[in-house]
């Protein structure tokens, strides 16, 4: 019987607009009301995963960052966590700071999000109040970033060269854009299915007791080692290839419709619990 479900977020629990349906909203918050396990599993940041949770409406364990991060909003607890090794992380901070690019590192729950400075657009666009400035003496990096973003597009190749597409305890992606590059930093080999694992042997779960939705390449692994999987039926090839159910490729809301398929065949059925 399905005691947990791993939910990823873009393309799956968030529509188009980035926006969680009505309909799966209802759906989710009843089962986590029931005694279900609701984990958001997530390439996104921490904050941005708890922003999702609490329009929810639920609280529990959060994986964020690509499966590098595992923390716990209610208890302020860190439950697992794989970063980029701090002394190259103020390396790469400082290699910014002297080409006057922006890097941007997430610490964590409870943690400022830690800037080498901020250009204009972030000072009056993006700006947020847990936003910080690295100190002269780095002291506020005391602790592995989870992942570590720049931004810029002359400085992108020359900051390959200095630190490779990967080295020791890290790897680069980089991403297009329209009008600029960005490169995504983060511990090696993250993905959501190693924080499922370890979020599942905490609670003393199997694999046949969680079911997994995603859509995208960052959840194949998950939705073949969850005992249930769902994919979208609008994602990639390869996660419908690795899921027990495919969802209808226009469906209204694919997550209630995952979730009625497993209810349909006695996957899901859940018991009271009060959380009052």
């Amino acid at each position: 019987m399905i005691q947990l479900i791993a939910c990823d977020l873009d393309g799956t629990l968030l529509n188009s607009d980035t926006q969680i349906r009505s309909s799966s909203r209802t759906f989710l918050r009843h089962l986590w009301h029931q005694g279900i396990v609701i984990v958001l599993a997530t390439g996104r940041s921490w904050r941005t995963a708890f922003k999702i949770q609490q329009q929810l409406g639920i609280a529990g364990p959060i994986i964020a960052h690509n499966g590098g991060y595992i923390f716990n909003p209610s208890t302020g607890e860190d439950i697992y966590r794989r970063g980029v090794p701090v002394q190259t992380a103020k390396d790469m901070l400082r290699w910014s700071s002297d080409h006057n690019t922006m890097l941007r590192c997430y610490l964590g729950y409870q943690r400022p999000v830690v800037f080498n400075f901020f250009n204009d657009p972030h000072l009056q666009q993006f700006l947020r109040p847990e936003d910080v400035l690295l100190s002269p003496d780095a002291a506020n990096l005391d602790i592995d970033p989870l992942e570590i973003f720049l931004f810029g597009t002359d400085e992108i190749d020359p900051f390959i060269e200095t630190f490779g597409m990967n080295g020791p305890g890290y790897e680069l992606v980089v991403f297009e854009h329209s009008d600029h590059q960005e490169i995504n930093i983060c511990a090696p080999l993250v993905d959501k299915v190693q924080a499922l694992q370890y979020l599942c042997s905490e609670l003393k779960l199997d694999p046949q007791q969680v079911m997994a939705l995603g859509d995208g390449a960052n959840d194949v692994l998950m939705l073949q080692w969850a005992g249930t999987s769902i994919a979208m039926g609008h994602g990639a090839p390869e996660c419908q290839e690795n899921a027990h159910y495919v969802t209808s490729k226009f469906s209204p809301d694919p997550v209630v419709e995952g979730l009625k398929w497993a209810m349909e065949r006695g996957l899901l059925v859940p018991t009271y619990q009060d959380r009052a």
